[in-house]
């Protein structure tokens, strides 16, 4: 019989661990322009240890302290990268012209037409798109009839409605939606949410609309059986969305504050970012000197080392955040320049991961510097996400996805009426002409383009 035994075991293994400090390096990289300069306020306002400072005064009061230098050596290199940044100085702006930038707000009406125009569109489908536009209403819904509106403009409704399903596709997300349900749920798609729990959510809205509004919870989660705890969570998904996406354009909320400007000077492209609200911070030299009195008591020496490491954490934070971003903003505006030297030429395909290699930064890095904020050139405002194109390859390099869609379209449009093409003859047609493509693909385009099925198209045509 074998005998039981207990021992200790040591093993080495390796975890990483997100610290608090770690979490908020994260969240600021993340931020847009608005809500860091409310955050740095903030903590401004907690931690003695940081003060606002004059910039022309920065350089004549550098700190030599002891305690200081030890903190120097911490190993930023793990996450960031080694700098010895003890100050955060906003970016120089010296020479940006601001007043050609602020002179004219964008309201949701140019903000989309902007979107609509850098797509290469026919007469018809601009004509479509800008009727659309035009009557959205204050909250980003297009509420006119689909048939009605097509026959106004003497256009099919299957043309009306892909222009209108494109129109969807701008941001802000969910615009030009035709009911609140599928407002939220075109967000919740964009956001990743689980296809199960958007099914549900789907339900909700559609079934139980007025309930919901009307707070009747109990109601709803008597009638699809969901206890307490999903349903929670479904909720927490809903209050994620915007119901009315059109608002931020209008009235007081109709400006977006962009994180960076691009200007041309002398035929080059230059990227500022926008700082001219951010205060220059530094330590503050009392609390440095007071860390290594001998008459200071050992709560109080804990709580200043703790403010100090915080506040240097901060200051390498943000340092590395304007690097980043100016870095991967500099990078973006190399490989578009031929668009934005005419918004009309087409966006190259550009991946995430391809700004990721140029500044040698992390792909998860360069997602969260791009997300949710917006680059100036001239009047107009441009989402940073919107620089990026999918692509497939082709013998010729690179293709964007828009092209593709766009040969799609023309194969189907020249296609003999009496014997529709298959999409497994899309591909063999695309593959001729050099596209690598497979026939799920060719599917997916040719639906969200809205176009019918082979049988489908055949029956039409009949």
């Amino acid at each position: 019989m074998n005998k039981l035994s207990l021992s200790l075991q040591t093993k080495l293994s390796q975890k990483l661990l997100i610290t608090p400090q770690m979490k908020q390096s994260l969240n600021l990289l993340q931020m847009p322009v608005t809500e860091l300069l409310q955050e740095v306020n903030e903590i401004l306002s907690e931690n003695p240890v940081l003060e606002e400072i004059d910039v022309q005064a920065t350089e004549e009061e550098k700190i030599k302290d002891e305690f200081l230098e030890i903190l120097k050596k911490v190993d930023w290199e793990d996450y960031y990268g080694h700098h010895d940044e003890i100050f955060y100085t906003p970016q120089d702006d010296e020479g940006v012209d601001y007043d050609k930038f602020i002179s004219k707000t964008p309201t949701l009406n140019e903000h989309l037409l902007f979107q609509l125009n850098i797509l290469d569109l026919s007469d018809e489908e601009k004509k479509i798109g800008e009727y659309i536009i035009g009557n959205l209403t204050d909250s980003g819904y297009f509420r006119l009839n689909i048939e009605d509106s097509a026959n106004e403009l003497n256009v099919t409704q299957k043309k009306f409605t892909e222009i209108l399903n494109l129109i969807r596709q701008f941001d802000p997300t969910g615009i030009a939606s035709t009911s609140l349900s599928e407002c939220i749920i075109i967000q919740l798609e964009t956001m990743g949410i689980n296809p199960y729990d958007i099914e549900i959510i789907k339900e909700i809205l559609i079934n139980f609309e007025e309930d919901f509004i009307n707070g009747n919870f109990e109601k709803i989660k008597t009638a699809l059986e969901l206890d307490d705890e999903t349903f929670e969570i479904l909720l927490k998904y809903i209050r994620k969305t915007d119901p009315k996406p059109g608002l931020k354009f209008s009235g007081h909320n109709n400006y977006i504050t962009p994180d960076v400007y691009i200007t041309k000077k002398d035929g080059k492209y230059e990227v500022t970012l926008n700082e001219s609200e951010f205060p220059a911070l530094k330590l503050n030299s009392y609390y440095l000197k007071m860390i290594n009195t001998k008459n200071i008591d050992k709560d109080t020496k804990n709580f200043i080392e703790e403010k100090i490491k915080n506040a240097v954490w901060l200051l390498k934070s943000l340092n590395q955040r304007q690097k980043a971003i100016y870095k991967v903003v500099k990078a973006i505006v190399e490989i578009q320049k031929d668009f934005l030297d005419d918004f009309s030429n087409h966006l190259k395909p550009l991946k995430l991961k391809d700004i990721a290699e140029i500044t040698e930064l992390h792909e998860s890095t360069v997602s969260r510097v791009t997300a949710g904020k917006y680059a100036q050139c001239g009047h107009s405002i441009i989402e940073l996400k919107s620089f990026f194109m999918k692509s497939l390859n082709s013998v010729n390099g690179n293709i964007a996805v828009t092209s593709v869609k766009d040969e799609i379209k023309n194969i189907i449009d020249s296609e003999p009426k009496e014997k529709p093409y298959s999409d497994q003859k899309i591909v063999e047609i695309l593959q001729k002409k050099g596209i690598k493509i497979a026939r799920r693909t060719v599917a997916k385009y040719r639906e969200e383009l809205s176009i019918p099925s082979t049988t489908q198209r055949r029956k039409l045509r009949r």
